[in-house]
């Protein structure tokens, strides 16, 4: 290996105590931006308020049938009860794993009696459909509302204040190092192209 291809090698490689004195010599540029930043996304997770959204849901047991056999079946399908649900109503339908006829119904508004008024008619809606099947059978267990209507006091679009702040912070300082790196990069051309003329 020659002087030049050594001298080549060295210069491409990074020297950790240069850009740690870049970063102290401009570790005023890097403060300010960290904090304006920070502080912009202080001022709008406190400014911004949203309006409040609640969830609530209801759990239904969907009915059974006898048949001439001795099996059971359900008054309805489970998963073509869910898709008729969320595209007649825009609900969410759960079907809980390992729960045989058990669905649970979800929906959100930003008013609470709202919620629970929809939820009455979606449960009307599955019962008046299970009662007007059961009448081809003899021997059938009802479809029913297992507990009541469960509506959430804590909002579900409450923003993660603290998350949003720390985020910030660090996008800020990352910004900010970078923006001390390119000043610094700018500099060093500026002062090459100087001295070449």
């Amino acid at each position: 290996m020659n002087n030049g291809q050594v001298r080549h090698i060295e210069e491409d490689e990074i020297d950790l105590r240069e850009l740690w004195k870049i970063i102290v010599n401009r570790k005023i540029v890097i403060f300010i931006v960290t904090t304006l930043v920070t502080l912009g996304a202080i001022v709008y997770v406190y400014m911004k308020n949203p309006i409040p959204v609640y969830s609530g849901n209801v759990m239904l047991e969907i009915g059974e049938v006898k048949s001439n056999t001795t099996n059971l079946t359900y008054l309805d399908n489970p998963n073509n009860l869910k898709h008729i649900l969320e595209k007649q109503y825009s609900l969410l339908v759960t079907l809980p794993k390992r729960s045989n006829g058990l669905m649970s119904l979800s929906t959100t508004n930003v008013n609470k009696e709202v919620i629970k008024r929809d939820l009455e008619k979606y449960v009307v809606y599955v019962l008046e459909r299970h009662k007007s099947k059961a009448k081809l059978f003899e021997k059938y267990i009802m479809t029913k509302q297992i507990g009541n209507i469960t509506i959430g006091n804590e909002a579900i679009n409450k923003p993660k204040k603290k998350l949003i702040v720390v985020v910030s912070f660090i996008t800020g300082l990352v910004l900010s190092i970078f923006l001390v790196f390119l000043l610094d990069f700018i500099a060093k051309a500026r002062d090459e192209d100087e001295s070449t003329k």
